[in-house]
Formats: structure tokens, C-alpha cells, sequence
């Protein structure tokens, strides 16, 4: 269970000190987020680097008439509060008049029920975290004998408490775990290699020997063969769709991106760009994704629809895109100093919908394609038409008559987000959490058979 909100003072309470002591006239929200996290890394086939950290972020906001302004700080004392609040308001003086600014919203209203929290897990030893470690190790050399085995487990939580000068007051906390790991033989010419990662709100119910054992699969067992840029059907594995799915909140659903008007969806709200059966939501109450309750600004969570039947819905709000946009705040708002603003407001708990499909039968539905595990190093060409770049990696099969047929060498791809979704062919039944580092933000997906994918050049490896 989350920790709910308690009833403070401004003279007990610094946050509450440091909000009332503002001017006639100006107002203001802040964020006090606790981290503790433990990160345990393995490479050639041994624990090497574990760390364990404990921080505090303090960001506050002050709206000083139409004037906005944020300053940040480690700071959480009485004295601290005031001076990161006095530094924001200094900003705020020569920053860009925001005249559409709604205000800061109230706290009015009954509490939502609590999300899945995990205290074990929030609580976890670095003791145990190496544990997990060791178990995604010890899949792993079962798996693929010889083989070099690297990668990371994240354990811990976030607790953040939002506060503003309209009475709000609201304490929220996530907890997650999350493993990757590469499996790979750089003695072969060219090297091969797998990949696994996977992620939830609870470590128990992380399956990291899995994990272990998925990336050892993944791994070619013969030599790649070379393959001809051109275009293919996939079969995009669950960190494949993860990352596309990234992507597509950045650029497809993101608040600056409609209201500067380079949103690759900007034009086809309301118009369908996947089949009937693709289904994509923003969901941070979900179990099936790493849970929280409130935005940034304090704002409670809900389901959200992204992509309904594959009808493209709205891009969603923080309160400063909501008031340039004339419409009510989402709940989606993220911290609202940089770097973080780059899109605005954005989704960050995406899930698609499970199809009814295997692996198996994915690949069945393919008569020559690719089947890739994961894409690296992905960029954006095209903001407007939704295209990136990237490479496949640690795991890419030459499909043919429904079978895989061989390991190929890795290919760049250059493709629009548009051309994927409308691509969809069939999705596979089992779902899992994709979380980035932290947590910061998780897609939940399946893996998917797509028609048509556009690989613009051939690697030797």
C-alpha cells in the first residue's frame, strides 16, 4: 500500500512552512522525492560494481503573477525549502509571461484507491538484490555454457510527496525490480549475442532465472549470415515493441508535441492508424506496469486511452500544456524542470493490449522476415512523420515459410512509427514490463507480427 497523506502544519511541517511564507500574490507547488535504490552490475560472468544510494530531490515551482519559475535542490530542511523557493522566484521575475497558466489545483476531492506497493521489495537488502543477480547469472551459464554474461539489477522505490499553495497535499510511492542481461561469445567471427530484460512492482514475481535463461536462448548457436537491406515482415520481440512504443509517446502523445504542432498524430486524432485489435493505454494504476497514483503535479492517475480499437486518441496534459491548449490537465504531468520538459507532459505507463498468438504462431503468420529481439541506439529522423533509426541487436533470425531458418547479421532500420502500427498483424498473449532505468517510465507489451519494415543497411556483425 502507498502511504497516505497526513494532516501537518505550517510550523511542524517545512514543506507547509515554505509554501505559506510566499508573498500576497504569488504561489506555488513543490515535489520532495525520496530514492533509495540498489544496483547490482555483473560482467564477465561475475558481480562487479553493486550500489547502494539514498537520495532526496527537492523541485519548486512558483508562479509569481503569469511568471513561471523552477529551481531545484537536495535540500529538504525548513532553511532549504525557503531557499530553493526564493531561488524560484527569482526566475520566475524574468521568465516569459505564461498567461494561459490555470493555476495550481486544489486537493479537493476523495482519495483514489491506493495502488500495488511492495514494502519487501522497497526494502530489499543489497544482500538480496545480489541474490537476484546471481540467479540471473547462474540461468544464464546453464543456458549457454562459455559464454560471457553481463548486465544489471535495479531494486528499490520512490516516494514522492506533492504540496502547493491551493491546499494540495498528496504522498504517493512506486516500488520496482528490474533485470537485463546480454549473453554473448565476442570470440566468434562475428560475435553473437542474446538479450532478456524484464521488470515489476514486486522482485518475487521478477522470474530473473528466466531471464537468464531467455538471453542464453536468444544467443545464435551458428554464424550470422549476411542479409540484404530492403523491406520485410517482422517479428518484433517484447524489448523491440517496447522501445517502438517509447518512441510513440514521445512523438505521438506528448503535450508540447500537439502544441507546437510537430505531434507524428497530431493530424489523425480521432482516425484510426492500427487494426481494430490494437489497443494501447497509459495506465500508471495498473498492476501490470510499476504503479503510482500521482503526476508530478499531484494530480491523480487514471486509464488513459492512447490508441482505442486503433483510433488514435488525444495527446495528454500537464497544467501548463492543458491551459495553452484550452483543455483540462490529464495527469500526466513529469518534473517540471529541464531536461524533463523536452516533451511535455507525456505518457510513461503504456500498455498494449495482449493479442492470443505464441511466439510460435507469430512467426507462422511470416513467410520471409526477420524475427528481432531488440533494437540499440535509437534516434529520431522525423519528428512529424514519427520516423527513427536505429539497429537490430542480440538476437536477429532470418524467417522463412513460418520457420526460423538461420541467425542473421545485424541491420540499421529507418522506419515511421505510423507505418509499424498500421503494419500490426497479430499480437502474442503473454505481456511483461519493460521498465527504463528507475522506472522512470514502463511499457507493458507484448511481442507482434508486423507487415512491412524498412532495414536501409546491412552491418558485418
Amino acid at each position: 500500500m502507498t502511504p497516505g497523506p497526513r494532516s501537518r502544519t505550517a510550523r511542524a511541517d517545512p514543506v507547509a512552512g515554505a509554501l505559506s511564507g510566499m508573498p500576497d500574490g504569488v504561489r506555488g507547488d513543490v515535489r520532495v522525492i525520496e530514492r533509495t535504490w540498489t544496483t547490482i552490475r555483473f560482467a564477465n560472468g561475475r558481480i562487479h560494481q553493486p550500489h547502494f544510494e539514498r537520495s532526496t530531490h527537492v523541485s519548486f515551482r512558483v508562479a509569481d503573477g503569469q511568471r513561471l519559475g523552477t529551481a531545484t535542490s537536495v535540500d529538504d530542511t525548513a532553511a532549504g525549502l525557503v531557499s530553493v523557493r526564493d531561488s524560484a522566484r527569482s526566475l520566475a521575475r524574468i521568465a516569459p509571461a505564461e498567461k494561459k497558466f490555470p493555476g495550481f489545483p486544489s486537493g479537493s476531492g476523495r482519495d483514489r484507491t491506493p495502488v500495488d506497493f511492495s514494502d519487501s521489495t522497497a526494502e530489499l537488502s543489497p544482500e538480496k538484490a545480489t541474490q537476484i543477480a546471481e540467479e540471473v547469472l547462474a540461468a544464464a551459464r546453464e543456458g549457454a555454457p562459455g559464454a560471457r554474461i553481463a548486465g544489471v539489477v535495479i531494486v528499490g522505490s520512490e516516494r514522492r510527496r506533492v504540496a502547493n499553495s491551493s491546499g494540495l497535499d498528496r504522498t504517493d510511492a512506486f516500488s520496482s525490480a528490474q533485470a537485463s542481461v546480454l549473453v554473448d561469445r565476442p570470440d566468434r567471427d562475428p560475435p553473437v549475442s542474446g538479450w532478456s530484460e524484464g521488470g515489476h512492482w514486486d522482485h518475487r514475481r521478477l522470474d530473473a532465472a528466466r531471464l537468464g535463461t531467455e538471453a542464453a536462448e536468444r544467443m545464435a548457436r551458428s554464424d550470422p549470415e549476411p542479409v540484404e537491406p530492403g523491406e520485410y515482415a517482422v517479428v518484433l520481440r517484447g524489448p523491440a515493441m517496447a522501445e517502438a512504443l517509447t518512441f510513440l509517446a514521445n512523438l505521438g502523445f506528448a503535450g508540447l508535441g500537439e502544441l507546437e504542432g510537430w505531434s507524428c498524430l497530431r493530424r489523425f486524432r480521432g482516425r484510426r492508424v492500427a487494426p481494430e485489435s490494437v489497443h494501447l493505454v497509459d495506465d500508471p494504476r495498473s498492476s501490470a506496469t510499476i504503479p503510482f497514483a500521482i503526476d508530478q503535479e499531484g494530480m491523480w492517475t487514471h486509464r488513459f486511452p492512447l490508441l482505442d480499437h486503433g483510433i488514435a486518441g488525444p495527446a495528454v496534459t500537464d497544467l501548463v500544456t492543458a491551459g495553452r491548449l484550452g483543455r483540462a490537465p490529464t495527469g500526466h504531468a513529469l518534473p517540471p524542470e529541464a531536461p524533463w520538459g523536452a516533451f511535455g507532459a507525456e505518457p510513461v505507463r503504456l500498455i498494449l493490449a495482449p493479442g492470443s498468438a505464441s511466439e510460435e504462431e507469430l512467426i507462422r503468420t511470416v513467410r520471409r522476415g526477420l524475427l528481432v529481439t531488440r533494437f540499440h541506439y535509437v534516434r529520431i529522423v522525423d519528428l512529424g512523420r514519427g520516423i527513427i533509426t536505429g539497429m537490430t541487436r542480440d538476437g536477429t533470425y532470418r524467417i522463412e515459410n513460418g520457420e526460423i531458418a538461420a541467425p542473421v547479421r545485424n541491420l540499421r532500420f529507418t522506419e515511421s512509427l505510423l507505418t509499424l502500427l498500421k503494419g500490426i498483424l497479430l499480437l502474442g498473449k503473454e505481456t511483461r514490463a519493460y521498465p527504463l532505468e528507475r522506472a522512470v517510465s514502463t511499457v507493458t507489451t507484448p511481442s507482434a507480427a508486423v507487415k512491412s519494415f524498412r532495414f536501409t543497411s546491412a552491418t558485418l556483425f
